[in-house]
């Protein structure tokens, strides 16, 4: 750029008009999850400069360039996405426009229900999973008995990441807490340690100082595994069989 600023790009090729529209609404949500994590003034964040077509097949996301190295202070982080959880935005759950987990689509659709909202997620998912025999049955049993997880807890709506795991996240130069490449939305803040604990890589000062701020409520546990569930069937959904015994655990776990 003109002021010496570097900028990263990501570029995505396309081999059909309907994978080239994917591909634009991708980087714009993830521009509008840049932009909502901004707001909370928590973490740094890289600033979203645009996205768009640049051929026949070809779409761009450009944001600041941030030199990047490996977390190290996993207690200053579990602070900041306390914070993060903590700030206060709409007394809804959604999120403005629909977004992608990975290249799943996810709905936003606004809902005043944390338990109605997460069943239509889970249920896409498992609609398109296709479970068969005792896996569909638990599956629709967890359906079934989603509230009782939920029974005598207040939650209010958090702005989460999405898809906090350990390779979206970093430190600046200055060791500040980055992350990006979210799938934001305003959520339950339990939602957001489903994926961390999940594929691991976040210590565990992280989590005791972001518990210091945001304390464990009852049934934390059990949904914690549903919430690490949302995102294995979505692996399974988009990488096949090999994830398939890790929902059947997930579940039982759950259902037990």
């Amino acid at each position: 750029m003109s002021d010496g600023k570097e900028l990263f790009i990501k570029y995505s090729s396309s081999s059909s008009d309907k994978e080239m529209q994917c591909n634009r609404d991708m980087f714009f949500s993830e521009i509008e999850g840049l932009k909502a994590l901004l707001q909370t003034d928590t973490f740094r964040v890289p600033e979203p400069l645009g996205s768009g077509q640049v051929s026949d097949n070809g779409v761009v996301l450009v944001t600041e360039k941030i030199s990047l190295s490996s977390l190290k202070d996993h207690r200053r982080f579990g602070i900041c996405l306390a914070k993060m959880h903590l700030y206060k935005g709409p007394s809804k759950f959604g999120f403005h426009i629909d977004n992608f987990i990975g290249s799943t689509p996810q709905q936003n659709t606004w809902s005043d229900d944390w338990v109605q909202f997460l069943h239509k997620r889970l249920k896409f998912q498992f609609d398109s999973a296709q479970f068969t025999g005792s896996l569909r049955a638990a599956s629709q049993e967890l359906l079934d008995r989603l509230p009782q997880f939920f029974e005598g807890i207040e939650i209010t709506p958090s702005l989460i990441h999405g898809d906090l795991w350990f390779g979206n996240c970093a430190e600046d130069e200055h060791g500040m807490p980055v992350i990006f490449d979210p799938a934001a939305y305003w959520g339950h803040s339990e939602a957001e340690l489903g994926i961390m604990r999940l594929f691991g890589g976040f210590k565990s000062e992280l989590f005791e100082a972001y518990h210091e701020l945001i304390p464990r409520a009852p049934g934390f546990k059990k949904r914690g595994y549903i919430y690490e569930l949302y995102h294995v069937v979505n692996h399974y959904n988009l990488f096949g069989s090999g994830y398939l015994g890790q929902c059947q655990q997930l579940l039982e776990r759950i259902l037990d």
